[in-house]
């Protein structure tokens, strides 16, 4: 895989299909780029151009420096780097779960970037707290495959514990040791104002699936009322945490749908609401 150089520290990115448009896919915690393998393998490769990435400590990127390097403000920074060392704009933006708070984040940061935000099972902007007991068995999960194996698949419910649900186990026990505790340390402490999400007008869709257990709907619902530029919510019954690994094809047609809508006229439509009285 090819890397980036992020201030002595690797990156590690793929790309395929060679489109007009770019999407790029940020994955969350305990988790790696392949996760979203599936969902770029069906997208049509005349349309889009598709980047995957390894959040430091995951994957072949290299960790943090420190255990701050995995806050969240610190990995939408990671972000902007690589968007910057490979030369995108005009982004559909594409983040699930810790991804989706770095893609909002980097969102606020630099809207002008980006064509559209796709924000898929999205932690509360408040604050996702874990409790001590669930913390510890963060720790045990890097040494004991069969729980860490039974925490993912719980997050997937709709998806058997297949091939590729045992090679995304197998990835998430090669993370950092320090990345096993501090992404759900990170999404404890991860803050976003209502006002600054009040000034994010770009186009939005919002994702989830109506058996997560980990984000509760009423925080997409609260999102969705609080950001002018989401225009929907898409939630996928009988689905959890995942719907790209979940619903993939389906998954995959609520993107190009979205993607595909007139944006322009959209942002036309907005503004001029926005500038009457």
């Amino acid at each position: 895989m090819p890397h980036l150089d992020v201030h002595g520290r690797r990156l590690s990115w793929t790309r395929s299909g060679h489109g007009p448009q770019t999407v790029l896919f940020v994955h969350g915690g305990f988790a790696t780029q392949r996760w979203w393998e599936p969902v770029a393998n069906l997208l049509p490769a005349e349309l889009y151009t598709a980047y995957r990435f390894d959040l430091p400590g995951h994957g072949e990127s290299d960790p943090p420096a420190d255990p701050d390097g995995y806050a969240v403000e610190r990995l939408a920074a990671t972000l902007a780097e690589l968007v910057n060392g490979l030369g995108l704009d005009g982004l559909h933006l594409v983040g699930h779960s810790l991804g989706a708070a770095v893609a909002l984040t980097y969102a606020l940061a630099e809207p002008d970037r980006l064509r559209s935000l796709v924000l898929v099972s999205t932690p509360s902007v408040d604050g996702t707290p874990t409790p001590p007991e669930a913390m510890a068995l963060l720790e045990q999960m890097r040494h004991d495959r069969p729980l860490l194996l039974q925490a993912l698949a719980s997050t997937m419910p709709a998806r058997a514990p297949d091939a590729l649900v045992q090679q995304l186990v197998d990835d998430a026990l090669s993370q950092a040791p320090a990345a096993f505790t501090a992404t759900a340390q990170a999404l404890a402490d991860w803050r976003l104002p209502l006002p600054a999400l009040a000034r994010l007008r770009l186009p939005v869709l919002l994702v989830c699936g109506d058996r997560d257990h980990i984000v509760e709907r009423r925080v997409q619902e609260r999102l969705l009322l609080s950001i002018p530029g989401a225009n929907n919510l898409e939630v996928f019954q009988g689905c959890g945490h995942t719907p790209l690994l979940e619903r993939t094809e389906g998954f995959v047609a609520a993107l190009r749908d979205f993607f595909e809508q007139d944006f322009e006229a959209y942002a036309a439509i907005r503004a001029a609401a926005t500038a009457e009285p």
